[in-house]
């Protein structure tokens, strides 16, 4: 175990105790100049403002030209390789550690820098994984002024607490680090690959508008869908109160998802829910036995009806088309009711069914380990600095 100058979890080889300084006693840190939109042109070097970072990437359409920014980095400096950049406004502490020679500039009051690339007593990668430290997060945000957009200007910034030990060090845990964000990066690329993939199947394997049979099916299965009314294949009923109830296990639900558990149930029956009120977009499968709020219905089958193939056509409904509301968004039962719809024979639609509910069992065991992997890297943050 570290004493309060040494980490809980160190690399092998390392010792000894780490110096306690402010960010200003070992790197510059700079900010740089506004530059006017009549300068802006389509292409050319990035220009980039606090929202035009996130998750360590540039995202930003902004570009000045080749002289513009050669003239403002004579005046200001700019960014080089190694130097890391960190939003000041807007969403503050957002890092990003540039690891190349591509010439960028970033928007004064927005961004600051520091020249970790001129430092000898602090690296940059090293700089990017303690910015995401509690102790930093902390630091930035009692630091930080402004009650709706925030900002973390170059005193508090300079001021800020760091500990410091040997590059070499820095440099391990550094590295450490952004292998733990490279794998994070990966399983939020696949996960993402996958809710794509969901939203391109949704769109083909149920028929277009105006059309009665979809452009995807499954071998076997041929013949026109029956253009039915939701009502006709689904039961609208309403949720209520629970705060009468003593906690139990049943699950409660909200438009949000769960929220607690409690000893009475309003369904033994699966279900769907849907918002009546607030966010009307976000279907859920719920599993029976459950209570449901007020403001979220819990849509049953009726007849013949397989309930995972009609979660997929909730999925697939643009639910906020039927809001009859002028301010918070709203749903009623008849206007559920009337919503047109197509299926196809109870065969084919529990087919279907199954086959989006295996696609949302593997994108949910992805989102499980990512998070698993988040809540890692965060307890390797809070035990790896001092």
């Amino acid at each position: 175990m570290g004493d309060k100058n040494s980490p809980e979890i160190r690399f092998p080889g390392f010792s000894g105790k780490w110096e306690q300084m402010k960010l200003g006693e070992v790197v510059e840190i700079k900010d740089s100049a506004r530059i006017s939109n009549t300068l802006w042109v389509s292409k050319g070097v990035p220009y980039l403002r606090s929202s035009d970072l996130a998750n360590d990437e540039i995202v930003g359409e902004l570009f000045i030209s080749d002289e513009t920014y050669q003239s403002y980095k004579d005046k200001t400096g700019a960014p080089e390789k190694d130097d890391l950049l960190f939003t000041s406004g807007g969403k503050v502490g957002v890092t990003y550690h540039k690891i190349d020679d591509k010439p960028v500039y970033v928007q004064g009051g927005s961004i600051l820098y520091a020249k970790t690339s001129k430092s000898n007593k602090l690296s940059g990668i090293y700089l990017k994984a303690f910015f995401s430290s509690p102790m930093m997060t902390k630091y930035i945000e009692g630091a930080s002024t402004g009650l709706t957009i925030k900002h973390f200007t170059l005193k508090p910034a300079n001021a800020a607490p760091i500990p410091i030990p040997s590059l070499k060090e820095q440099n391990k845990i550094g590295e450490f680090f952004k292998q733990i964000d490279d794998i994070i990066a990966f399983h939020q690329q696949e996960l993402s690959i996958l809710e794509q993939t969901k939203q391109g199947f949704l769109q083909k394997m149920f028929p277009k508008e105006g059309e009665s049979v979809p452009e995807v099916r499954f071998p076997g299965f041929t013949g026109e869908w029956e253009r039915r009314k939701m009502g006709e294949i689904l039961k609208v009923n309403s949720g209520r109160d629970y705060k009468h109830l003593q906690q139990g296990n049943i699950p409660v639900y909200g438009t949000g998802g769960y929220m607690l558990s409690v000893n009475d149930k309003l369904s033994d029956e699966d279900a769907i829910g849907i918002g009546r009120k607030g966010t009307i977009d976000n279907p859920q499968l719920l599993k029976a036995p459950f209570w449901t709020v007020d403001t979220l219905f819990y849509m049953t089958t009726k007849g013949k009806n397989d309930l995972l193939f009609c979660y997929s056509l909730a999925n697939k409904i643009h639910w906020k088309k039927y809001d009859e509301s002028t301010g918070v968004p709203s749903l009623s039962k008849n206007s559920i009711d009337k919503i047109s719809i197509s299926i196809p024979t109870l065969e084919e639609q529990m087919k279907i069914g199954n086959f989006f509910k295996q696609l949302d069992d593997t994108i949910a065991l992805h989102q499980r380990e990512l998070d698993a992997l988040k809540e890692t890297k965060k307890a390797f943050l809070q035990k790896m600095f001092v």
